[in-house]
């Protein structure tokens, strides 16, 4: 397969930083968090929590060159999220699935397509990865984009074992990339509004 895609200029550290956590932030929406209805009013109608960025002009030198690797139902809804964030550009995508190339190249025009993620890693246009294959080649994946340059956003479990959770810590911090788990539970706006409730005695006591 030719690859016609130019390399983009590599965003500053601070821009995939933002952009991972962004990712983070957005997970609840790709998997369907539930809306909103408050407690004080029965009849009151059901208002969607969105964290949406604001759309603004992103300068060549903060735009993030993003792959997924594993083009599932997972890693295209983190996909999905990711590039609602401004400046950020669907460059690659990596599948043992023809079919989920074939899918993904329908929906976001002539990226690059691959059965190899070592071919992805190789690339200067991608600055960040999404994980989203089989659990089992989660760490090995993350430790190989970190070692690549790349900054990751991988879904969880991360690791299998403690082992393996040090080597990839130990490939993160070396790196000087962001790597961070996605784990819709924990960066969900339902709980961050849940959170806000208790503390303001909305919903009484815990037990």
């Amino acid at each position: 397969m030719s690859d016609k895609r130019k390399s983009s200029p590599k965003p500053a550290a601070s821009s995939r930083r933002k952009f991972v956590k962004s990712v983070a932030a957005g997970s609840a929406l790709a998997a369907g968090f539930p809306s909103l209805l408050s407690a004080e009013s029965p009849g009151a109608v059901r208002r969607p929590l969105t964290r949406e960025p604001g759309r603004r002009r992103v300068p060549p030198s903060d735009r993030v060159g993003l792959a997924v690797i594993g083009a599932g139902g997972m890693g295209m809804a983190d996909v999905n999220t990711a590039l609602r964030i401004p400046g950020v550009e669907l460059v690659a995508a990596c599948d043992v699935f023809d079919g989920r190339l074939d899918s993904a190249r329908e929906r976001h025009g002539e990226i690059f397509t691959t059965r190899d993620y070592a071919e992805v890693l190789a690339r200067d246009d991608v600055d960040a990865v999404i994980v989203g294959t089989p659990d089992h080649l989660h760490q090995p994946i993350s430790v190989d984009a970190l070692r690549a340059g790349k900054s990751v956003y991988c879904e969880k479990p991360m690791v299998h074992d403690i082992a393996e959770g040090r080597d990839l810590i130990r490939a993160e911090q070396e790196s000087g990339k962001v790597f961070q788990v996605g784990s819709q539970g924990m960066s969900s706006l339902g709980n961050e509004k849940a959170k806000e409730l208790y503390e303001d005695g909305a919903i009484g006591q815990l037990n």
